[in-house]
């Protein structure tokens, strides 16, 4: 059985990892957008 500090501690470690899984994929969205941006600024 788990103690309500063990449960207190995975439910933090669960919204610190889809924190940073969020922000690595707006991340990689917005390298996408700047990299489309600067293509069609060249032309």
């Amino acid at each position: 059985m788990a103690t309500p500090l063990e449960i207190i501690g995975w439910v933090f470690i669960g919204i610190i990892a889809l924190a940073v899984l969020i922000g690595v994929v707006m991340g990689l969205v917005n390298i996408g957008d700047a990299r489309r941006y600067l293509k069609i600024r060249r032309m």
